[in-house]
Parts: structure tokens; sequence; C-alpha cells
């Protein structure tokens, strides 16, 4: 469930939206991988509160984690984060691939994602307290 929820706020981060937009856009894939988590559960032998709770959880996070990646190449490049979009869409379909066939693997895809949060944040601090000293 987890690799299903990952992929569902990986579709839903492709928006790029910031600010409260993109706290309601995290809530509907949260609620949307819920959803998908409690359908699931029966077919793959967890019960129906952990499939659903490991299907909030991974769609929330992809979320977050992906509409900030969008954003900031959207920030970057202008109008033409589409491609961007397109290959975000593809890695989902990827992740789920993964989620299916081969489903330990996808607590890598979940500890890159957690990795790719984690540099952006840093890199996004090392930004700020630069220009703090130029004040």
């Amino acid at each position: 469930m987890l690799g299903i929820g990952i992929a569902i706020g990986m579709l839903a981060g492709t928006t790029g939206t910031h600010g409260s937009a993109r706290g309601r856009m995290t809530l509907l894939a949260g609620a949307l991988g819920l959803l998908v988590g409690i359908l699931l559960s029966g077919s793959a032998d967890i019960g129906t509160v952990t499939g659903a709770l490991f299907g909030l959880l991974g769609a929330a996070f992809a979320c977050l984690i992906v509409s900030d990646v969008v954003a900031g190449a959207g920030k970057r490049e202008g109008s033409g984060s589409s491609a961007l979009a397109f290959l975000v869409s593809l890695a989902a379909l990827l992740v789920v691939a993964i989620a299916l066939l081969a489903k330990p693997a996808i607590l890598l895809v979940a500890a890159a994602l957690f990795w790719l949060g984690l540099s952006r944040r840093r890199r996004a601090q090392r930004k700020h307290a630069g220009l703090r000293v130029l004040r």
C-alpha cells in the first residue's frame, strides 16, 4: 500500500502548487491514498487500518516532496514545467510497477524521496543563511 500511496502522491504533486493550494492538494492526495489503501488492503493480505494508514502517509509524503520539486522547476523554467510533470507521471507508473512486482524495493523509493526532500531543505537553508549575511 505504501507504493501505491507514493504513486498517488507523485501524481498529485505534478501540479506544482504552493501555499494553501499545496495543502489542499496534499489533503486530497491523502484522502485518495486512504481510500485506495482501504480498497486494496484485502488483496494485499494486510489489515484494513494498516493499508489505509500506509496509503495515506505515502500519498501525503510524496505529494509534499514532488510538488516542491515541480514548483521549484517551474520557477526556474517559467511555463516549461509540463515536461517535468510528464516525467514525474512516468516515474509514478514505475513506482506502481515496483510496488506490484518487488514489494520490499518500495522502501528504497521511499528512502530516495526522503533524501530528496531533506537535501532540498538543507540547500534552501544554506541559501537563506547566505542571504542573511548580506543584510
